[in-house]
């Protein structure tokens, strides 16, 4: 009879044990889902960027997490970059989506180019359990840029737009034409040595391609102000052209309809040897 209470406190040691157990590993991936939301799509080595981790429950309990961050395959084994909410817990109810607060990431000026693994990882208890469960969910990708090409890619968008604008324009002046199709032969050569991550040289044809198209603008602006100078010109021009070609009709017109003058008459007469006809005139008494 003695041995029956030792089994029964054996057994009771086991439940406890098993439920414990159950209370650890009762959480699963299942029971919610964590995803980033990036500020941007580009990453360059050197950069800043900034991440809400959004976390949804899937479980009839609520969820409260002690802590959320990012692994980046960058950082030391089981190092995290995150928020530490120990002090003040985030509860998510069941059924719920809730937002964290944006993260700062700052990128490593050194770290390769390519692609690089991150994993989410979060502390969080489910229920009234005081159990803390570490969950890390599943590797994602971010591919790292060269710091030169975020240089080089907000000066191509520039370039980009007045090449666009230019050719919109429809440029008539031949220097100006001209002028923009070496802008787009430089711009087209910085661009495929961008592919070959040729910074240097594709920064230097870029570079040109920014001044021959800034040159074309110039030089079709300059033509554009010189034609409507001249059309101003013949504005001014043209009524006075007008009214002293009028004014010289005018005068001929009236020369023509004037008797003709008699002294004229006997001087032509005279070098002519034709006679002279005279009128006489009397008085009447």
């Amino acid at each position: 009879m003695k041995a029956f209470p030792l089994v029964m406190l054996v057994l009771s040691i086991s439940m406890i044990f098993v439920l414990n157990v159950d209370l650890v590993y009762s959480l699963d991936q299942d029971d919610f889902s964590v995803s980033p939301s990036w500020s941007t799509v580009i990453y360059y080595q050197g950069d800043s960027a900034t991440v809400n981790l959004i976390m949804s429950s899937n479980t009839s309990e609520t969820l409260t997490v002690y802590y959320i961050g990012i692994h980046f395959d960058w950082l030391d084994e089981d190092s995290f970059q995150g928020r530490d909410l120990t002090g003040d817990p985030v509860e998510v109810e069941s059924g719920d989506v809730h937002v964290f607060n944006a993260m700062a990431i700052t990128i490593p000026d050194d770290v390769s180019v390519g692609e690089h693994e991150y994993v989410i990882g979060i502390q969080v208890a489910e229920g009234t359990s005081s159990t803390v469960t570490s969950w890390d969910s599943r590797a994602r990708t971010m591919y790292i840029q060269a710091a030169e090409a975020k240089v080089f890619n907000e000066l191509v968008k520039n370039v980009t737009a007045k090449l666009g604008e230019a050719y919109d324009a429809s440029y008539q002046n031949s220097e100006a034409q001209s002028l923009l199709e070496q802008a787009q032969s430089e711009y087209q050569q910085a661009v495929g040595l961008s592919y070959d991550d040729q910074w240097d040289e594709a920064m230097e044809h870029l570079q040109a391609a920014d001044s021959y198209v800034d040159q074309a603008a110039a030089a079709e602006q300059q033509s554009s102000a010189q034609s409507t100078d001249l059309q101003r010109l013949l504005m001014i021009i043209g009524p006075i052209t007008a009214a002293v070609v009028v004014s010289l009709i005018v005068i001929i017109m009236w020369r023509r309809r004037q008797p003709p003058d008699e002294e004229y008459d006997d001087e032509y007469a005279a070098e002519s040897g034709e006679p002279v006809q005279t009128e006489e005139y009397t008085t009447e008494e």
